[in-house]
Formats: structure tokens, C-alpha cells, sequence
């Protein structure tokens, strides 16, 4: 079940993307939320903690809140990453190139926290972004926290489908982020060329239990992918 803060939270982030504060760019007052929203006032705080955590509001003490404009247009936010479908919508499409159930060696059991042996979904896919080739990945998925996956269900959006359809809340995900060459494989699909620059993601996805379920190495196209990290001072 997801918690109200939670709801609140994005029901007003897509406020914000829709432009509905575009005018004024300044938030209503926590009384007004709460009276929209008919949560207490605990709730519309936590709400707001998440939107300033994603960068998207800012406050100002005495003033109130205020949408923050940042130069982030096509940018993948570390600060607030749901998968790239969720991020660049129906823009977003995939090739499957691998998808089998193994066993975890040792590998990959350290990496997801299980035990060797442990049934896990391999994944190899390409991603693309206004049908041009974005990035390449390679993911292990627990089975025994993801039951089922499919080459249809696989060819979109993963973390959708774990969100919305299996009812499991996403908490963290743990990210190295370094530069490497590409593979021939690797520059074959994303058209470019064997030994170019790319820019590559280890991440480490865990549910907000901790459960760790998903281990994934994302080889990302260098021209086209940019990421934004927001500092705040506190």
C-alpha cells in the first residue's frame, strides 16, 4: 500500500510537470495543501521533504515554497530515478537481446545478497530513446523476490511492472557511476564505434525493507545520455 505522503508527493509533482504552477511558480501554503489533500500536516511535510529531495521545490523561510527551475531538460535526475520509461515516457523503447532464468555463482550472489544456487532472471537488453540507441544493460533479477518476468514484460518498463502490477515499493537505489570503453558488442548496438568513451552505471536496487533485487550494469550511449545531480546546502 502506498503511504498518503507518498501520494501527495507525486499528485503534486505532476501538477508541477504539467505546469500548473508555471504562472507563479510558488506552491500553495501547507494549509492549503492540507485542506486540498485532507491529510495532517506530518503528512504534507514528508511530502514536501520528498519533492525538495527530488529537487523539485524549494523554500524559503518566510515565504514559502517555490518550484525550482533547473537546466535538466533530457537529463536522467540521480535524485528522483524511477527507469527511463518513467522519466521520458512513451519515447522510451527496448530490444531484447538475452533473457534466461540461471543460477547464481558466486558473482552474482554477493552482488544481489543470496545464496549461490539461487534462481535469478538474466538480462540483456537496448534501450532507445526517440528510437536512437541510449543505453545498453545487463540486470539480475531475484526470482525469489521477482517471481515472474517475461521477453513481453521485459521489453518495457521493468520497474513499472514491479510497482504497479507485483506491489513492491522501491526504496534505494545505490549507484557507481565511472568511465569505461566500449566492447565491439557494446558499440555495434549503440552505433558507435569499439574503444569509444562511455559512461557506466553499477547500480544496486533494494526494496524499502532492503531486500536487495536487482543488480544491473547500464553502458550508457556518451553523446546522448546526460546526468544532473542537485546539491543542496543545509
Amino acid at each position: 500500500m502506498i503511504s498518503k505522503y507518498k501520494t501527495v508527493a507525486d499528485s503534486i509533482e505532476n501538477d508541477i510537470q504539467s505546469g500548473v504552477y508555471n504562472d507563479v511558480d510558488k506552491l500553495p501554503t501547507e494549509d492549503d495543501l492540507i485542506s486540498t489533500f485532507q491529510v495532517s500536516r506530518n503528512t504534507i511535510r514528508k511530502a514536501i521533504e520528498i519533492l525538495v529531495k527530488k529537487g523539485l521545490v524549494f523554500s524559503i523561510q518566510g515565504s514559502g515554497l517555490f518550484v525550482r527551475r533547473s537546466s535538466c531538460e533530457g537529463c536522467v535526475n540521480l535524485e528522483n530515478f524511477h527507469g527511463l520509461t518513467a522519466i521520458f515516457k512513451d519515447n522510451v523503447s527496448s530490444k531484447v537481446i538475452d533473457f534466461q532464468q540461471i543460477p547464481a555463482n558466486e558473482w552474482v550472489a554477493s552482488k544481489l545478497n543470496c545464496s549461490v544456487g539461487t534462481p535469478i532472471y538474466y538480462i540483456e537488453r537496448v534501450r532507445y530513446l526517440n528510437k536512437k540507441p541510449y543505453v545498453y544493460e545487463y540486470s539480475y533479477y531475484n526470482k525469489e523476490i521477482i517471481p515472474y518476468l517475461s521477453k513481453e514484460l521485459i521489453a518495457g518498463s521493468i520497474y513499472h511492472y514491479i510497482q504497479e502490477d507485483l506491489r513492491l515499493q522501491i526504496g534505494y537505489v545505490d549507484r557507481i557511476i565511472f568511465a569505461d570503453k566500449l566492447t565491439s558488442k557494446q558499440a555495434i548496438a549503440l552505433d558507435l564505434n569499439e574503444g569509444d568513451p562511455a559512461l557506466v552505471t553499477h547500480n544496486l536496487a533494494m526494496l524499502k525493507s532492503g531486500v536487495v533485487f536487482d543488480y544491473s550494469i547500464d553502458i550508457h550511449h556518451y553523446k546522448e545520455t546526460k546526468f544532473l545531480k542537485l546539491a543542496n546546502f543545509f
